[in-house]
């Protein structure tokens, strides 16, 4: 399936910033199963743009706004190919040979701790967070990690609500336990808490959803999405996302990775004046293709 997409992002400021410092992470990514076709992006004020791949393997676009401003538009347009039509479709790894299977990929790939040892305010230690949360899902004996997982991500999509307004950005798993209500990047991190806790390798993702899932009123048709992809034996890296439940397949267009939203996030940015922005306006629009 091919898409076009068109994500579209206005700042403004209540007072004129200068010096202004951006990166953005909105180029989707490309492995076996997604292909960019073509990628173009621009801002307004008007900037050149440069770009590198970061340690994750994102591509990250940046560039800068020196002059007096109180608006920053960026403007992204997409094509893109994904063909993850099934995703049960690979050799599965008996469970008992699972995590000898975990282990040899660990030693040939050693940045693979990254995403299995680290812990931030985002995805903490479970015992920080979860010390009065009943039957926390645990993989049983002789099964296999992919339904383990897949159980794991139903009981996020169980224990927390879908509430924009219930957190902001870079919220603590500590504060979205609390109100037991966040978005897509809560429902993510907290499943990164879970399946780490096992030894299991799991990474942060951003992307896009395609329009036949973007009509649940699980997710917001105006922006980007958050999931997890697992490291699950004899496939690779799978996705699933405990905001609607679901294993991602071609509808799912991922953009960055990371440990946590803080490596993936769609904008980082810094500049000189006295203002703060107020919440973006983001539209994204995505048309499918056969």
């Amino acid at each position: 399936m091919r898409y076009l997409i068109h994500h579209e992002t206005q700042w403004a400021y209540p007072e004129a910033v200068r010096e202004h410092h951006c990166e953005l992470r909105t180029a989707p990514r490309e492995d076996r199963y997604q292909r960019l076709l073509s990628f173009a992006i621009e801002s307004d004020p008007a900037s050149d743009f440069a770009h590198y791949l970061d340690c994750f393997g994102n591509r990250v676009h940046h560039f800068s706004v020196l002059s007096a401003h109180q608006q920053l538009l960026t403007r992204t347009r997409v094509e893109v190919e994904s063909n993850l039509l099934n995703p049960f479709d690979f050799d599965p790894v008996p469970p008992l040979r699972e995590q000898a299977w975990i282990d040899e990929a660990l030693r040939a790939q050693p940045r693979l701790m990254d995403y299995l040892l680290h812990r931030s305010a985002l995805v903490p230690a479970l015992d920080d967070v979860l010390a009065d949360a009943a039957r926390v899902p645990q993989p049983r004996a002789g099964q296999p990690l992919l339904e383990a997982v897949q159980q794991a991500s139903d009981w996020v999509g169980e224990q927390l609500e879908y509430d924009p307004e219930a957190t902001e950005a870079g919220s603590s798993l500590a504060a979205v336990w609390d109100n037991k209500a966040g978005v897509s990047e809560d429902f993510a991190h907290l499943l990164l808490s879970l399946v780490r806790a096992w030894g299991l390798p799991a990474r942060y993702v951003t992307g896009y959803l395609a329009p036949a899932v973007l009509d649940s009123p699980q997710c917001r048709p105006t922006g980007t999405h958050a999931w997890v992809e697992a490291l699950i034996p004899g496939a690779g890296w799978l996705g699933f996302d405990p905001t609607h439940g679901l294993l991602a397949n071609e509808s799912y267009i991922a953009v960055a990775v990371g440990r946590d939203h803080l490596d993936a996030a769609p904008r980082r940015d810094t500049f000189k004046g006295d203002a703060s922005a107020q919440a973006p306006d983001v539209h994204v629009e995505i048309v499918a293709q056969q």
